[in-house]
C-alpha cells in the first residue's frame, strides 16, 4: 500500500467550498484507480486539513496522476483550489508513505 498525504491551511469562512471541490476531486482520483481518497480536519480545528490518497504502489499512483492530470476539469478545479487556498502564504505539503506492516 502506498498513500500520499496533502496538508493544507483552509480559511473557517472557506471551509464549504473547500468540502465541495473535495468532492468533485474525489470523483475524478476514483474513476481514475485511485483506491480511496480521505479528507480530514485536524481535531483542534485550527484550519488544518488533509487529503489522503491511497494506491497499490508509488507506480500505481503515477498511473492514477497522469490520468487525473489529463482530466478536462482539472484545471479549473485546481484554480478554485487556488482561490480557496492562500497558497504562497500557505504551501500546501505533500508526503508519501508505504505502508510496512
Amino acid at each position: 500500500m502506498f498513500i500520499v498525504t496533502y496538508s493544507c491551511k483552509v480559511p473557517k469562512s472557506k471551509v464549504k467550498p473547500y468540502l465541495d471541490l473535495q468532492k468533485e476531486v474525489k470523483k475524478i482520483y476514483m474513476k481514475q484507480g485511485c483506491l480511496s481518497y480521505e479528507v480530514f480536519e485536524k481535531s483542534d480545528k485550527d484550519e488544518e486539513w488533509l487529503e489522503i490518497g491511497r494506491f497499490e504502489s508509488k507506480s500505481h499512483f503515477k498511473k492514477v496522476l497522469s490520468r487525473v492530470d489529463k482530466d478536462p476539469k482539472i484545471p479549473e478545479l485546481y484554480r478554485r483550489f487556488c482561490s480557496i487556498i492562500d497558497i504562497k502564504k500557505n504551501p500546501v505539503v505533500t508526503r508519501e508513505f508505504l505502508q510496512r506492516i
